[in-house]
């Protein structure tokens, strides 16, 4: 059986080409290979087919789009953090910045402090009643120093002022009148002294061997006219300057050297250091008296790694930043700020920033999108009414192009009555003539009859070849079938096919020029496929609200390798066929709300019809 439900045999085909059947060619080109001036009807189906074929894979294209749109978020995720990133270290460097200029205003404050002691040193260095205590140990000038030095300290805010003579030993003290007074007290151990005398100068923080309260020995080498020498010494104290420290910076200290804190804002920094010591530094410091035993064990925050430092880089987990402002003699004044709110702040303004740009960028591809898309819909629906259009026009020329191979039968079905009708006519004049009024009008109620006839053929001609409407009603199959019986006739006695149809009768939900031309195409692709003498079978049948049309031909059957392929436009079997007439025919039921399937079977093809019932 061809696929083709246009095809014909040769001799038919030379036929209509030599113009035995007046098919209107503009519209029977659609879709058949016959008339060759109007295939590009045809090819515009195919690039509408293509456009269709485009559509189907637009679940592919919403995938990628879902793609685009989770690496859009693993993006924009990566770019949050990468900003987060950036954010945190340019807020550490800004707070950086900031605690190095108030580390130097609190390097010169302290400087400026220390420096008015050692002036105070210095100018002791040279009184006279320091020389003259030196030289004569004169008590009345001893007792005169030691108010001197009292009234000096207390107005200087200092912790003490001592003289002492060139064993060490204090032969002149602020503190003279206190139970803990220095007078008698050697201190000739205390680094500040010897290196005083070595040197002429020397500062030294330690703790008081007697107060146990730390502070800065400021010490200056006294040389009297007689040659006596000796050594002044005044005692700083930090107390009020850690507590302003505290107050308004919240942590500062100073650290030695060696790392030692030295002077904190936190009393219980005191003695513990920056870094890690070595064994070696740890024995060599805590031999030394200044720090009074203390354990100099290193800070918590520093251990901890809590504390981001001059050239140290933030890794997300410390929560202060320092800065520091080298002293003489290495020491260093440092200021130490908690990162967690700048730091949060920064978080949160990079967040911002690119939770904006992504917005204006997704607003931006957001309104792009949308644009493409309304162009999209708009070439769409335009795609749509066409194809419908082209669909409809396909119809149409497919019914006139089956139209115009039955019209060779059809016109011998209309000869038969009209060579009647002639006959007829001449013999109703005959009979007039010679007066017999009844046979003559005998002979006019035939010509009538055979009018009716010939009205009925050609009726069924213009039905089928009308254009659809595309409305569907109440139609009954018993008048579908009589109509193509009618379009059909001649042929299937030419060939002596026997048309068979068996069932009860059915109105089903259709149109009849569209269902006649579904049955036309499909009886018609039969008897191209069959001998002469074969069999067309039509068995109709009800079950609930649906019914079904069988129809089984006794013909080869469809081979096995385009049965896969049967309802795809463009497959044919035959060489001058070009594949429409099946799908065109499903398309039709479908529309109808029915389906149209062939199945497979031992004999013949058979094809089945499934449509609704109408109520």
């Amino acid at each position: 059986m061809t696929l083709n439900l246009a095809g014909r045999k040769p001799d038919q085909t030379a036929a209509l080409k030599a113009g035995n059947a007046p098919i209107q060619p503009t519209e029977a080109a659609f879709g058949v290979r016959y008339f060759a001036q109007n295939r590009m009807i045809c090819a515009e189906f195919r690039l509408l087919q293509r456009i269709m074929t485009v559509r189907i894979f637009s679940n592919t294209i919403r995938f990628k789009w879902l793609a685009l749109a989770v690496l859009g978020l693993l993006f924009l995720a990566a770019s949050i953090i990468l900003a987060e990133r950036l954010a945190e270290r340019r807020a550490v460097d800004i707070e950086k910045e900031r605690l190095a200029a108030i580390a130097k205003l609190t390097a010169s404050g302290y400087r400026r402090q220390v420096d008015k002691f050692q002036l105070v040193a210095t100018t002791l260095s040279a009184d006279p009643d320091v020389a003259d205590l030196l030289d004569r140990r004169s008590g009345m000038v001893g007792a005169r120093l030691n108010q001197r030095l009292a009234g000096l300290t207390a107005a200087l805010d200092a912790s003490v002022t001592y003289l002492l003579d060139d064993r060490g030993t204090t032969i002149a003290s602020s503190n003279w009148q206190q139970p803990d007074s220095f007078l008698g007290e050697n201190y000739g151990f205390r680094p500040y002294f010897i290196q005083a005398m070595k040197r002429g100068r020397w500062e030294q923080y330690a703790l008081g061997t007697r107060s146990r309260i730390p502070g800065l020995f400021v010490a200056r080498r006294v040389v009297t006219a007689g040659g006596k020498r000796g050594v002044i010494v005044v005692k700083i104290r930090f107390d009020r300057l850690e507590q302003e420290w505290a107050n308004t910076l919240g942590i500062a200290f100073v650290a030695s050297e060696q790392g030692v804190v030295l002077i904190s804002s936190k009393p219980d920094w005191r003695f513990e250091t920056i870094g890690e010591l070595d064994q070696a530094a740890r024995r060599k410091l805590t031999a030394q008296v200044e720090y009074g035993g203390a354990p100099l064990r290193q800070n918590s925050l520093f251990a901890r790694g809590s504390v981001v430092q001059s050239g140290s880089e933030y890794d997300g987990n410390a929560r202060f930043v320092a800065a520091a402002e080298p002293l003489p003699d290495g020491w260093t004044v440092q200021i130490l700020a908690p990162i967690e709110a700048p730091v949060a702040s920064a978080r949160w303004f990079a967040r911002l920033a690119v939770a904006l740009a992504f917005t204006v960028i997704a607003a931006l591809a957001v309104a792009f999108v949308l644009r493409a898309r309304a162009i999209v819909a708009r070439e769409q629906a335009e795609n749509e009414e066409r194809i419908t259009e082209l669909k409809d026009r396909l119809v149409q020329a497919n019914r006139l192009s089956t139209l115009g191979q039955v019209a060779a039968g059809v016109g011998h079905e209309i000869n038969q009555p009209l060579t009647a009708i002639g006959l007829r006519a001449q013999t109703a004049r005959k009979l007039i003539a010679k007066g017999r009024s009844e046979e003559a009008t005998a002979a006019l109620i035939e010509i009538g009859t055979l009018v009716a006839r010939a009205g009925a053929i050609t009726g069924e001609l213009r039905n089928f070849a009308r254009r659809a409407r595309r409305q569907t009603g109440k139609v009954a199959l018993s008048q579908v079938l009589d109509g193509t019986r009618l379009l059909l006739g001649d042929r299937l006695r030419s060939t002596g096919t026997r048309l068979i149809i068996d069932g009860p009768e059915l109105f089903v939900k259709g149109e009849q020029g569209r269902l006649e031309q579904v049955f036309v195409n499909l009886i018609q692709n039969a008897l191209d496929a069959m001998d002469e003498g074969g069999e067309i079978h039509l068995a109709m049948s009800r079950l609930g609200e649906t019914a079904t049309i069988r129809i089984t031909d006794t013909g080869p059957g469809i081979p096995e390798s385009v049965r896969d392929r049967l309802f795809q436009p463009f497959t044919s079997s035959k060489d001058d066929g070009l594949g429409l007439g099946l799908v065109i025919c499903r398309d039709i039921i479908a529309d109808l709300g029915g389906d149209l399937a062939f199945v497979p079977g031992p004999g013949g093809a058979c094809f089945l019809i499934t449509l609704k019932v109408a109520p």
